[in-house]
Protein backbone atom coordinates (compact mmCIF):
# COMPACT_ATOMS: atom_id res chain seq x y z
CA UNK A 1 0.00 0.00 0.00
CA UNK A 2 1.16 3.49 -0.69
CA UNK A 3 1.43 6.33 1.82
CA UNK A 4 -1.81 8.17 0.84
CA UNK A 5 -3.84 4.96 1.20
CA UNK A 6 -2.39 4.21 4.64
CA UNK A 7 -2.94 7.82 5.71
CA UNK A 8 -6.54 7.59 4.53
CA UNK A 9 -7.08 4.40 6.51
CA UNK A 10 -5.55 5.85 9.67
CA UNK A 11 -7.37 9.19 9.49
CA UNK A 12 -10.68 7.51 8.69
CA UNK A 13 -10.30 5.15 11.63
CA UNK A 14 -9.32 7.96 14.02
CA UNK A 15 -12.16 10.29 12.96
CA UNK A 16 -14.74 7.48 12.92
CA UNK A 17 -13.52 6.09 16.22
CA UNK A 18 -13.66 9.50 17.90
CA UNK A 19 -17.18 10.05 16.61
CA UNK A 20 -18.36 6.66 17.84
CA UNK A 21 -16.70 7.16 21.22
CA UNK A 22 -18.52 10.49 21.62
CA UNK A 23 -21.80 8.93 20.50
CA UNK A 24 -21.55 5.98 22.88
CA UNK A 25 -20.56 8.20 25.81
CA UNK A 26 -23.60 10.38 25.19
CA UNK A 27 -25.89 7.34 24.96
CA UNK A 28 -24.55 5.96 28.24
CA UNK A 29 -25.03 9.34 29.89
CA UNK A 30 -28.59 9.64 28.56
CA UNK A 31 -29.48 6.11 29.70
CA UNK A 32 -28.28 6.94 33.22
CA UNK A 33 -30.57 9.96 33.52
CA UNK A 34 -34.30 10.25 33.06
CA UNK A 35 -35.18 12.39 30.05
CA UNK A 36 -38.63 13.94 30.39
CA UNK A 37 -38.46 15.65 26.98
CA UNK A 38 -37.82 12.44 25.04
CA UNK A 39 -36.00 12.29 21.73
CA UNK A 40 -35.88 16.05 21.15
CA UNK A 41 -33.42 16.43 24.00
CA UNK A 42 -30.90 14.37 21.99
CA UNK A 43 -30.93 16.64 18.92
CA UNK A 44 -28.45 19.39 19.98
CA UNK A 45 -25.74 16.92 20.99
CA UNK A 46 -26.29 14.83 17.88
CA UNK A 47 -25.98 17.90 15.66
CA UNK A 48 -22.74 18.92 17.38
CA UNK A 49 -21.26 15.44 16.92
CA UNK A 50 -22.34 15.40 13.28
CA UNK A 51 -20.73 18.81 12.75
CA UNK A 52 -17.51 17.46 14.30
CA UNK A 53 -17.61 14.49 11.94
CA UNK A 54 -18.15 16.59 8.82
CA UNK A 55 -15.54 19.21 9.73
CA UNK A 56 -12.91 16.61 10.64
CA UNK A 57 -13.58 14.71 7.40
CA UNK A 58 -13.40 17.91 5.35
CA UNK A 59 -10.13 19.01 7.02
CA UNK A 60 -8.54 15.62 6.39
CA UNK A 61 -9.90 15.66 2.85
CA UNK A 62 -8.55 19.13 2.05
CA UNK A 63 -5.29 19.42 3.93
CA UNK A 64 -3.69 15.98 3.79
CA UNK A 65 -2.51 13.77 0.99
CA UNK A 66 -4.71 10.94 2.22
CA UNK A 67 -6.42 8.88 -0.44
CA UNK A 68 -9.96 10.23 -0.46
CA UNK A 69 -11.62 6.88 -1.18
CA UNK A 70 -9.80 5.06 1.61
CA UNK A 71 -10.49 7.93 4.00
CA UNK A 72 -14.21 7.99 3.27
CA UNK A 73 -14.57 4.20 3.19
CA UNK A 74 -12.74 3.67 6.47
CA UNK A 75 -14.70 6.48 8.08
CA UNK A 76 -17.97 4.87 6.98
CA UNK A 77 -16.92 1.46 8.36
CA UNK A 78 -15.56 2.88 11.63
CA UNK A 79 -18.76 4.89 12.03
CA UNK A 80 -21.23 2.12 11.25
CA UNK A 81 -19.81 -1.10 12.75
CA UNK A 82 -20.13 -0.16 16.45
CA UNK A 83 -23.64 1.13 15.86
CA UNK A 84 -24.62 -2.11 14.11
CA UNK A 85 -23.20 -4.11 17.03
CA UNK A 86 -25.20 -1.96 19.44
CA UNK A 87 -28.40 -2.56 17.46
CA UNK A 88 -27.72 -6.32 17.56
CA UNK A 89 -27.31 -6.19 21.34
CA UNK A 90 -30.50 -4.17 21.73
CA UNK A 91 -32.49 -6.59 19.60
CA UNK A 92 -31.03 -9.57 21.51
CA UNK A 93 -32.19 -8.03 24.81
CA UNK A 94 -35.77 -7.74 23.48
CA UNK A 95 -35.91 -11.43 22.61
Amino acid sequence: MNKPAVLGLVLGAVIGGAYVALQRAELRRKEATIQPRGVLSLVPGAMARLAFLVVAWWLAFQFTEADKYWLTGTLAVAYSLPLIWQLKRMSAKKE
